[in-house]
């Protein structure tokens, strides 16, 4: 049983410096490390030639975004039998990738499994919850589950959830032939709740396993990308999954609704709750 972990890297020879050795502590599993570097300017690849031998790099000649970097590496390492998809701004602990396999040796009928995703900076020195898997709604809004929250026991469990985060995915290869990897027309954002989605609609389960924990530079590998365009890029990219899955009229439907919630929060509501609150209730 052979794993692929793949990193997608663009201008973060930094945080691959501090979390690839971390992941080369992995224990209990076999597994192989591909990076798929997005056309960086800061010598990542140089880097890793010269210091990681034992990584598989892809250097791609433009950025590809987050989905169609990991899908050139299903496509060009196709033997493997689970892939990880993660960030390059991720650390992991030693049993963090055989925690989530036994999950799947445990549960049937099974498509993926995500960690226990901890911010990497505490709180009042405690462990903060960044996502224990995804709530997705009838309007296909996504969000983190328990997203802030203190680290308690009572997460450390393993259940079937609506998606899980991009920051970490496993999925079998099996599972990835059936629903062809990522969509290819999403560049960043959405990426990982169209894709659990799809693999919900192939007719298979997503688990958290709250015994897997990882811990996450939340938005380190995105920060100069600005408030606007990620939520422009996560309503597009929504437009783009709904579409597929259902047709024109019902994303038009869903991409409406979202814009008239938006203004009408904007207006009335963003000084007393948030989005989520507001939308929560719709």
């Amino acid at each position: 049983m052979k794993t692929l972990i793949v990193i997608v890297n663009h201008n973060g020879k930094n945080l691959l410096e501090k979390n690839l050795p971390y992941i080369l502590k992995t224990e209990g599993v076999h597994y192989d490390i591909c990076v798929v570097d997005n056309n960086s300017s800061d010598d990542s690849v140089a880097f890793l030639e010269e210091e990681y031998p034992q990584v598989k790099v892809i250097a791609s000649d433009e950025n590809l975004g987050y989905g169609r970097a990991h899908n050139l590496a299903l496509e060009q390492y196709p033997e493997y039998d689970y892939y990880v998809f993660m960030n390059n701004d991720i650390r992991v602990t030693p049993d963090w990738l055989i925690k989530m396999l036994e999950v799947f040796n445990k549960k049937d009928n099974i498509g993926a499994v995500g960690p226990k995703i901890l911010l990497s900076n505490k709180k009042d020195g405690r462990d903060v919850i960044n996502s224990a898997g995804m709530d997705i709604n009838n309007h296909y809004m996504a969000y983190d589950r328990y997203e802030g929250e203190y680290d308690e026991a009572q997460y450390s469990v393993t259940e079937k959830v609506d998606g899980i985060c991009g920051a970490v995915m496993l999925v079998s290869k099996e599972v990835l032939e059936k629903v062809k990897g990522f969509h290819p027309k999403m560049f960043l954002y959405y990426e990982d709740v169209d894709l659990s989605l799809r693999i919900r609609d192939a007719g298979y389960d997503i688990y958290y396993c709250g015994q897997s924990t990882v811990y996450h530079d939340h938005m380190a590998s995105t920060k100069n990308l600005g408030s606007f365009k990620r939520n422009w890029m996560n309503m597009r990219n929504r437009y783009t999954s709904i579409k597929g899955r259902f047709g024109f009229f019902v994303a038009m439907k869903e991409t409406l609704w979202y814009l008239f919630s938006w203004i009408r929060w904007k207006i009335f509501y963003s000084r007393k709750i948030t989005l989520k609150q507001y939308l929560d209730d719709k």
